[in-house]
């Protein structure tokens, strides 16, 4: 049987909370132990008492702050990730969040399928961020300053596709040093579908090779993240909008 899907749900109304409970219930055969409730005071206490779980937050929460909100639960709650639903999510504020501790940011409207992908991915430990935030968080080079061999090309200036799943998880692969080979190994693919996926990944990120690639997402999860690795030890990438 497939490990349950275990998630603390805050909302401003229950009702909303419900009825996002059951559509993740409805879309996966995974068992999903749920828990509802209507603020940011009573979820801090559920998830004192309930056990290990994913926090799925409201970001329009009243009264919060939702960068405020995700500290404030992440200095009571350190070992529980936080996935926040904002009814907008622009790259600015996906930045601010990671910074202040959330482990992915979604919207409301999204697929419920993409939901469970973000969720899946930050049960295994690792964090979500789309790559118009990937981008955001790592500046360009400045001009006197640092060596072409490190630089990083300019963002471009066209709209920034998300990785899929699969391609977040070859980036983090990247940064840890691996081949091609061992990255189509533990895969199951050859090591031409793992250039083809490198070559994606290089045109959506603005990278020119898989060192830069490596270099963007590792500044990215340095900024995002400062202090916190164990929770966002794998690629920040984009999973949440993934057709």
């Amino acid at each position: 049987m497939p490990p349950s899907i275990r998630l603390a749900i805050a909302a401003s109304h229950a009702a909303v909370a419900t009825a996002l409970l059951r559509r993740i219930e409805a879309a996966t055969d995974q068992p999903v132990e749920g828990r509802v409730v209507t603020g940011l005071a009573e979820l801090a206490a559920d998830l004192g008492t309930a056990g290990p779980c994913i926090a799925l937050l409201d970001g329009d929460l009243t009264g919060f702050e939702p960068a405020g909100a995700v500290r404030a639960l992440r200095a009571a709650h350190r070992a529980v990730p936080v996935v926040v639903l904002l009814s907008r999510v622009e790259a600015a504020a996906e930045l601010a969040l990671a910074r202040a501790g959330a482990a992915a940011t979604i919207a409301w409207g999204a697929p419920v399928q993409a939901l469970l992908r973000v969720v899946r991915i930050v049960a295994a430990g690792s964090s979500c961020m789309s790559t118009a935030a990937l981008m955001a968080a790592v500046p360009p080079a400045p001009a006197n300053g640092v060596a072409a061999s490190v630089a990083l090309p300019p963002i471009p200036a066209r709209s920034i596709e998300p990785l899929t799943e699969r391609e977040t998880i070859i980036l983090a692969r990247i940064q840890r040093g691996e081949s091609n080979r061992t990255i189509g190994d533990a895969l199951g693919i050859d090591e031409n579908r793992v250039k083809i996926h490198l070559r994606t990944i290089f045109r959506k990120t603005g990278a020119r090779n898989r060192t830069e690639a490596a270099l963007r997402a590792s500044a990215a999860v340095a900024l995002a993240a400062a202090g916190d690795a164990a929770l966002r030890r794998a690629a920040v990438a984009a999973a949440a909008a993934a057709a």
